[in-house]
C-alpha cells in the first residue's frame, strides 16, 4: 500500500516538474522579459524578452536583488508590489519609467548602447507563483516594454491641446490653462493680466504672399513672442491671427510693459520670403484680472481693449478698463 502511495505522489510531482518546466520553456520564448523575484527582491530567474529590439538581456541580475540593480525609487516600488502580490494573493500592476544605461547589474557593453540611453515606460505585473522551488515565496513579474503606447498618448494629448501650425497651446489649452490660473490668482490674491494679440492687415500678408508665406509669418510672430516671455507665461492660438497670452503674477503695469516690448519687437522680425520694406505690426489688448472676475469677462474687456487699439490706427496697445 506504502509503495502505491509513494508511486503516486512521486508522479504527482514529477507531473507538477513537467508543467513548471513547460511553463518555463514557453516563458522563455516570449517576447517580453520575466523575472522570478522572491520576497526580498532577489532575482531567482530571468526568463523571456526574445524581442531584443525592446528589452535588454538580463540574465546577469540573477542571484542579486532588485537593490542592487535598479535605481533607489524604482528598486522600493517594485518591492512593495512584490510583496503585496505575495501578501494579497492577486496581481498586482503597477508603471515604472527605466533607462536600461541605470540598471548597474548589466554589463557595460550593453548600458552604453545608444538605444538604451533613453527612458523608456514599462508595465510590470507580479503574479504569485506557488510550489516554486525556491526557499522563499517568488512571484512571477512581467515587465512588458509600453513605451511605444507611452509615446501615442503623448502624441495625440499635445495633438489635443497644442495648435499644429505654431506648436503653441490651441483654444481648447488657453481656455483650461486660463481657468485653472483664474482660480489660483483669487484663491491666493495674487494679480494676473491677459493679453490679446492681433496681426495687423494680416490677410494682406497671405494675398500678397500667398498662404504658405502666411503661415511662415504666423511662426516668426509666435516665435518672436515667446522669446519675450517667461516660463509662467502661457501663450495660446486661438483663431486666425489670433493669440491671447497667460500672464501670472504681473499687473496693470507689469503687462502694460510687456506689451509694449512686444508692440515694438513685432516690425524687427525678418520673415523669409517677404519684402524688407514690408514689416509686420500687430495691436494689442490688455486687461487685468478684477476681484470675483471670471475668464470670459477678463478676455471681454482685453478684446474691448484690442478693438480700441485697432480704432486708434493699430500697431499699439491699448489697456482695458478698470
Amino acid at each position: 500500500m506504502d509503495d502505491i502511495q509513494d508511486s503516486t505522489q512521486a508522479a504527482t510531482i514529477a507531473a507538477l516538474q513537467a508543467e513548471r518546466d513547460q511553463l518555463l520553456t514557453l516563458l522563455k520564448a516570449l517576447p517580453d522579459i520575466s523575472f522570478v523575484l522572491d520576497e526580498d527582491g532577489l532575482y531567482v530567474k530571468v526568463l523571456g524578452g526574445a524581442n531584443e529590439a525592446m528589452y535588454a538581456n538580463g540574465k546577469s541580475l540573477e542571484g542579486h536583488t532588485l537593490s542592487n540593480a535598479l535605481p533607489p525609487a524604482v528598486a522600493e516600488t517594485c518591492l512593495t508590489h512584490v510583496r503585496k502580490a505575495l501578501r494579497t494573493g492577486e496581481m498586482q500592476t503597477m508603471e515604472y519609467q527605466l533607462r536600461v544605461a541605470d540598471v548597474s547589474l548589466l554589463p557595460s557593453s550593453i548600458r552604453d548602447c545608444d538605444q538604451h540611453q533613453t527612458e523608456q515606460w514599462f508595465e510590470g505585473r507580479a503574479l504569485p507563483l506557488p510550489s516554486y522551488n525556491h526557499p522563499k515565496p517568488v512571484v512571477l513579474w512581467v515587465a512588458i516594454n509600453v513605451t511605444p503606447r507611452k509615446q501615442l498618448e503623448r502624441y495625440w494629448r499635445e495633438a489635443a491641446y497644442s495648435d499644429p501650425l505654431t506648436g503653441i497651446a490651441n483654444r481648447r489649452a488657453i481656455f483650461e490653462q486660463a481657468e485653472h490660473e483664474i482660480e489660483r490668482a483669487h484663491r491666493h490674491h495674487r494679480p494676473l493680466s491677459l493679453l490679446v494679440l492681433d496681426i495687423d492687415h494680416f490677410k494682406t500678408i497671405n494675398t500678397q504672399y500667398g498662404h504658405a508665406q502666411g503661415d511662415e509669418a504666423l511662426r516668426q510672430f509666435t516665435q518672436g513672442c515667446v522669446d519675450l516671455l517667461r516660463d509662467t507665461d502661457f501663450m495660446g492660438r486661438i483663431g486666425g491671427e489670433e493669440f491671447v497670452v497667460l500672464l501670472p503674477e504681473t499687473d496693470r503695469v507689469g503687462a502694460e510693459h510687456l506689451g509694449a516690448r512686444v508692440v515694438e519687437a513685432i516690425p524687427t522680425l525678418d520673415v523669409p520670403g517677404m519684402n524688407h520694406g514690408h514689416r509686420m505690426t500687430v495691436s494689442i489688448g490688455a486687461a487685468t484680472l478684477l476681484e470675483h472676475e471670471g475668464f470670459e469677462e477678463l478676455l471681454r474687456r482685453a478684446d474691448d481693449a484690442l478693438s480700441s487699439a485697432k480704432r486708434s490706427g493699430r500697431n499699439r496697445l491699448r489697456l482695458g478698463e478698470r
